[in-house]
Parts: C-alpha cells; sequence; structure tokens
C-alpha cells in the first residue's frame, strides 16, 4: 500500500511541475528558432487555444459538476453535458475564425491555416475541460495528472525533435501542439463512460458560471493580446519571452503558499486571517526582488540577444505574477469560507480594468506601460481578493458567535466556483 501510495504521489508532482519544466527547455528553443516576430504569433496562438474552449464550453463544465453535487454519477453528468457538444463545435469554429482574422493577418495562407486548425482543435480543450472538472469532483487527480503528463511530453518531444532536425516554424510548431491536444484527449477521453441516465445540465447555472472562469483565464493573459492587438507582433514577442520568465515564479509561489495555508480548518482561517497572507505575500516579494533583478543575466543567456529588450519588461512582470500567485491564497480562503462568487467577480472587475487602462493609454502604449498595467491589475487583484477574504472572516466570526450563543445554527456548504 506504501508503494502504491509514494507511486501515486509521484505521478501528482510529475504532473503538476512536467508543463514547466518542458516550458524551460522549449521556450528558449522555440525563442532563438522564430525570433521575435513569429514567437509573437506563436504566443498568441497558444494563449487563444487556452481561452477559446472557456468561451466555447459556455459554462459546461461547471453545470456537470453541479449535477455531481446534486447526486448524479459521472458517467450520467458527462453524458448530459455531451449534448452542448454540437454548440461548443459551432462557438469554437467561429470563435477561430475572427481569432485569425484579427490576430494573423499578417501571415502567409499556409500559417494562417495551420493556426485555423489548432485553433479549431481547442474544441478537444472544451471537452476536455468537462472530463477535468468531473475528476476533480471524484478526486481523481490522476486523472489530471495524467492529462498534464501526456501534454508535456508530446511537446516537449515534438520541440526538441524539430530543433534536432533544424526545422522550427510556425506550421511545423502548430502541428506538435495539435498532435499534443489529441493525445491529452486521447490519454482522458474514457473517463466517465458507462450506463447513465436522462439528465440535463442546468443552462442558467452554466452561464452564470462561465464569467468566474473567463476571469480565471484571462487575468494574466489578456495583456499578451492586447499587446498583439495594439504593438504588432514583433513587441509582442518581446513581451512574450518577458512574461514566460516571469512565469517562473508563478509555480514556486503558488504551491509554498498553498502548503502555508492549505488544509486549514474553518476555525483556523480566521485565526489567522492577517498573518498568513501578509507572511506569504512578503516571502512572495522577496522571492520576486531576486528574480527580478536576476533577469539581467538569464533573460540573455536563455533567449539570446535578439530579446534584449525582454530583460526590464520581464523585470518588471514578475512582480505581477507575485502578486497574482500570493492571490491564491486568499481565493482559497475565501472558497473555503462559501465566497466563490465574489472571486469570480473580482477576477472579472481586474480584467475589465486591465483592457480598459491599456485602451487609454493611447499612444503612450509601449510593451513597458502594458506591463505596468498588468502589475497593477495584479495588485488591484490581490488587494480585492484580500478584503473578500476579511470579510469571509468577519461573517465566519459572527457565524461562529451565533451558534457559540445557540439561537441559529449556521448554513453549511460553500459555494462551488465555475
Amino acid at each position: 500500500m506504501k508503494v502504491f501510495a509514494d507511486r501515486r504521489l509521484a505521478v501528482l508532482v510529475a504532473g503538476q511541475y512536467s508543463p514547466l519544466l518542458v516550458q524551460l527547455v522549449t521556450g528558449p528553443i522555440l525563442a532563438r528558432a522564430l525570433g521575435p516576430a513569429d514567437r509573437g504569433y506563436l504566443g498568441v496562438a497558444l494563449i487563444l487555444v487556452s481561452v477559446i474552449p472557456v468561451f466555447a464550453s459556455v459554462g459546461t463544465p461547471a453545470a456537470a459538476r453541479r449535477l455531481i453535487a446534486e447526486g448524479s454519477d459521472v458517467a450520467t453528468a458527462r453524458y448530459a453535458a455531451a449534448r452542448s457538444n454540437p454548440v461548443i463545435f459551432v462557438v469554437t469554429v467561429v470563435m477561430s475564425v475572427v481569432a485569425v482574422y484579427v490576430w494573423f493577418s499578417g501571415l502567409d495562407s499556409v500559417e494562417k491555416l495551420a493556426i485555423f486548425v489548432l485553433l479549431g482543435l481547442s474544441y478537444f480543450g472544451a471537452v476536455r475541460m468537462t472530463i477535468l472538472s468531473l475528476a476533480v469532483s471524484e478526486g481523481s487527480t490522476n486523472i489530471i495528472a495524467r492529462y498534464q503528463i501526456v501534454g508535456a511530453c508530446l511537446s516537449g518531444i515534438g520541440i526538441c525533435g524539430l530543433a534536432v532536425a533544424g526545422r522550427i516554424d510556425i506550421v511545423s510548431v502548430c502541428i506538435v501542439y495539435a498532435v499534443s491536444q489529441l493525445g491529452q484527449f486521447a490519454a482522458i477521453c474514457r473517463f466517465g463512460r458507462g450506463g447513465h441516465r436522462d439528465r440535463k445540465i442546468d443552462r442558467k447555472y452554466a452561464l452564470k458560471s462561465l464569467p468566474g472562469q473567463i476571469s480565471d483565464v484571462l487575468l494574466i493573459r489578456v495583456d499578451q493580446l492586447l499587446c498583439s492587438l495594439f504593438l504588432g507582433a514583433h513587441a509582442t514577442g518581446i513581451y512574450v519571452v518577458a512574461f514566460s520568465y516571469a512565469f517562473v515564479a508563478f509555480p514556486l509561489v503558488h504551491s509554498v503558499g498553498l502548503r502555508i495555508s492549505g488544509g486549514k480548518g474553518r476555525e483556523e482561517l480566521v485565526k489567522n486571517s492577517v498573518r498568513i497572507p501578509l507572511t506569504v505575500l512578503f516571502g512572495a516579494l522577496c522571492f520576486g526582488v531576486v528574480w527580478s533583478a536576476a533577469a539581467v543575466w538569464v533573460v540573455p543567456l536563455l533567449f539570446g540577444s535578439d530579446y534584449s529588450e525582454s530583460v526590464h519588461v520581464a523585470a518588471i512582470l514578475t512582480f505581477g505574477v507575485v502578486l497574482f500567485s500570493s492571490a491564491t491564497v486568499n481565493v482559497q480562503a475565501a472558497l473555503s469560507l462559501g465566497r466563490a462568487h465574489l472571486i469570480s467577480v473580482i477576477g472579472l472587475a481586474a480584467v475589465c480594468l486591465e483592457v480598459v487602462a491599456v485602451v487609454v493609454l493611447g499612444d503612450a502604449r509601449t510593451v513597458t506601460t502594458i506591463a505596468v498595467v498588468g502589475v497593477l491589475a495584479s495588485g488591484v487583484y490581490y488587494v480585492l481578493s484580500l478584503l473578500v477574504r476579511q470579510r469571509t472572516v468577519l461573517g465566519a466570526r459572527n457565524e461562529d458567535s451565533i451558534e457559540r450563543d445557540g439561537s441559529v445554527v449556521p448554513a453549511s456548504g460553500g459555494a462551488e466556483r465555475g
């Protein structure tokens, strides 16, 4: 039994960190081989591969999870969600066409076709979201780890193979990531299949959960899309490389923060409502200072002299990533105490603030000013998440005092985050 537990832990750790390790290897390879402009196009394409499924799924994953919470089995929930697949497919195709027209008009026809196919395969990404959401509901973490490991291995081996063959270009890289998407879907597609009852998902609930899912996926990605929209491919390549350097801080701060704050009961969350988040923030900022300063040496070493402009942008964006990842401590506390809907609202507010700020910049828009706006948006998100946590804690204290008086029994359960 101990051997099985150790093996399962190893799989979970591999699933969590394999994408980061592959990114550390393939990121510099792609940046050096493609150059800033093509790297910018590819970066935007990969962001859209993450964003399109969220819009196309129209909240189906959250609605499927609600069926599980209401007592349905996984097979029934998956069958109910599958009824939305035709709508998901149509929305995916339409969004892919619009995305190619808006962001990739400067490419030739073959490159446009390759990117369109890659974006169109986001349909499987939307279906994957539902499967993974059901796996989370069932506690099947091995399914999630399998999905991450397969994707990391296929993309890593594919990119390294192209590098050895000297065949790295936008079309070949899109093919690698398309194969990776299909492989990820194949790795988990059998989960939840079997006998099922005839149930339907709640469409209204699905639509209500959509804003929270959109804010989750856009909050640390929308700045790169805006950079591409307003500044062009070359500037986006500079920005994407800077962000890839800064994002290395996320898994470390995120993991340490959850380790410190995770597994806490309601009373502990109330008791440590100030000390824990400020401790995590202080430690994260200390790491951010070191990692930001290291950009002067690390960015040119990894990505080459073509990305010298990325150095100061990476130094700035590091603090945005640090603030965002530190906010996860407050987010997890708020989720544990039943304020998931407020977390979704503040995430969407931070995204809207960032978009408006970049638009208002006008002629002052540069990679530097957009990076500063991104950091400020992350700062706003952190402050709002802390306020939501404190408000939650105040509510918890009131409920605890009422329970001690014996006048009212507090309601149980918490809201599900979409």
